[in-house]
């Protein structure tokens, strides 16, 4: 039941932020901080629908596995920990910089081989959201001190 509720949720709060940015942000002439907001909550309700129709057509299929509960609250802990890591050091270091770290600590654990590829990878990937957030969106993102 929880499979299908979980769609759900996420199709009500990606139609909550989508409304809420376009009508606060409605000023659509030019590239903005206003298109991110409203095309992500677009995004979300759309995915977290086809998520719902899955579901609904996989529900006789459902295999209960074993559920570890400390496992899942050590996942918990450690995005939290991201998330504060980000908010506190995002200033200093700089998107791309904090951005890469997280990445780093959250995927290089799960990767069996070629580590270190993973890891430019994933710098990789944290310098293109970066360009496409702060030039092609453009919306202001930290810099940091060394890139000042």
């Amino acid at each position: 039941m929880i499979r299908l509720f979980i769609p759900i949720v996420l199709l009500i709060f990606g139609l909550i932020i989508s409304i809420y940015s376009y009508s606060t942000y409605g000023d659509f002439d030019s590239y903005g901080a206003a298109y991110y907001p409203t095309i992500i909550g677009a995004l979300v309700s759309v995915f977290s629908f086809v998520d719902f129709i899955m579901e609904l057509k996989m529900k006789k299929t459902y295999v209960f596995q074993s559920f570890n509960f400390s496992r899942e609250i050590i996942a918990v802990c450690f995005v939290v920990i991201a998330v504060l890591f980000y908010i506190f050091l995002a200033d200093v270091l700089g998107f791309v910089i904090t951005t890469s770290l997280i990445l780093i600590f959250m995927a290089v654990p799960l990767v069996k081989k070629q580590k270190v590829f993973t890891a430019l990878f994933l710098i990789v990937v944290a310098t293109l959201i970066y360009l496409l957030f702060a030039k092609v969106l453009q919306v202001s993102l930290p810099v940091g001190l060394f890139f000042e």
